[in-house]
């Protein structure tokens, strides 16, 4: 259950990230990007998936499906700048044999990009992002892992290119998050790569892949997961696109596994 959580607040970010390529005439950009001074987006995203907990110490397999509702927004204070930030609500519900149920706030976020260089079509950047928890009962299964505050420090490099006359990126994320309340520190690694094939339409496959570091608590043990997801994102109006994505877990160590989909609005300001 945590993994999603985490990875929520990640994508959630990446898309705002790329939101502009949907717009933009000029080279493609993605996360490593900082938005123009002056400029930025807000993102409504709504998740679903259903799945399964690990089975592990000889306790059966739990089935698992959460929804969230999401508001992100960015904006650039220079051109050397972003801040953003996120909130959330969500419903997580735990099958038998460990019924358990939650309704509120995820995980809020607050952070700031910085460019750090940037030279024909690439850019170095990072981040630094705080978290912090909505759940506040680590009793309850369905808010375990998910009551402690959080921090993060992310280095990005993204580069445009073109296959043919479709403009494209890649972008690449290496960071590491502390944790507190249980859960271990995690090393996240996120891979983008998009294609716009037509104006204002863009194609996104993603990788996140999350490793946690060594634990020795039986309730929070090391744990890995890699989640794999699609997009197509297409213009609806002037400053408007919607994303329709689906994603699926590929690898999934002493944590839940995921299948689901995403929907989201975007709009540029």
């Amino acid at each position: 259950m945590a993994g999603f959580a985490q990875r929520a607040g990640r994508l959630g970010r990446m898309i705002g990230a790329l939101a502009p390529i949907a717009f933009a005439p000029a080279a493609a950009v993605a996360g490593a990007w900082t938005e123009p001074q002056g400029q930025g987006l807000m993102i409504a995203t709504l998740w679903g998936w259903a799945g399964a907990g690990a089975p592990w110490g000889g306790n059966p397999a739990v089935g698992q499906n959460r929804a969230d509702l999401q508001t992100f927004a960015e904006y650039g204070l220079n051109d050397q700048w972003t801040l953003f930030g996120q909130m959330a609500v969500e419903r997580y519900k735990l099958s038998p044999p460990a019924p358990s149920f939650y309704a509120g706030l995820d995980y809020s976020d607050l952070g700031l990009r910085a460019k750090l260089w940037a030279s024909g079509p690439w850019i170095v950047s990072s981040e630094a992002t705080l978290f912090l928890p909505g759940a506040w009962s680590p009793a309850s299964p369905a808010q375990a892992g998910n009551t402690g505050g959080a921090a993060e420090a992310r280095m990005l490099a993204g580069s445009s290119f073109a296959i043919g006359p479709e403009p494209g990126f890649l972008d690449l994320e290496l960071g590491y998050r502390v944790r507190t309340a249980g859960p271990p520190g995690e090393w996240h690694a996120d891979v983008t790569a998009g294609l716009k094939p037509a104006p204002g339409v863009l194609v996104m496959l993603q990788d996140f892949t999350t490793v946690s570091m060594p634990s020795t608590n039986r309730s929070f043990p090391a744990w890995r997961q890699s989640v794999l997801q699609a997009s197509l994102v297409v213009p609806l109006a002037e400053k408007w696109s919607l994303q329709v994505g689906c994603f699926a877990t590929l690898v999934a160590t002493k944590t839940n596994t995921e299948r689901g989909g995403a929907l989201a609005i975007w709009r540029t300001f």
